[in-house]
């Protein structure tokens, strides 16, 4: 298993940890990238891949490639204003989303938020 965090040496080491922790617990395959950008490159991605002119969170993309599972990317402002712990603590969650949307999870409705939720507490309690 290959993981590449991107643009985030700081914590390069603990979100690599996280993203460990989600991939074995739903036995994922393949390589994944981990790219923290800023409010204006998550703009650009959210409209181009979701045709929403705003930036979000969190955006994964899936790859239906046998050795590659996918690309999260997380955008750092955002995350710094929406944390309710500390920011490496955000980072984490939004990792733990990220991946979990890999992994076949939704979050369009109240149930699957609720699932959501539930799975990321698990994986940030481990």
């Amino acid at each position: 298993m290959k993981i590449f965090v991107n643009n985030i040496p700081k914590f390069e080491k603990d979100i690599r940890k996280t993203a460990i922790k989600v991939i074995k617990g739903e036995n994922l395959k393949g390589e994944l990238s981990v790219t923290f950008v800023d409010d204006t490159e998550m703009k650009k991605l959210n409209k181009k891949y979701t045709n929403r002119n705003s930036t979000t969170d969190v955006l994964s993309f899936h790859f239906d490639i046998s050795d590659i599972m996918g690309d999260v990317y997380i955008s750092i402002p955002q995350a710094k204003r929406q944390k309710e712990q500390d920011l490496l603590f955000e980072l984490k969650l939004l990792t733990v989303h990220g991946i979990l949307h890999l992994a076949g999870y939704d979050d369009k409705t109240e149930e699957q938020k609720k699932t959501m939720r539930k799975k990321e507490q698990e994986y940030l309690q481990k």
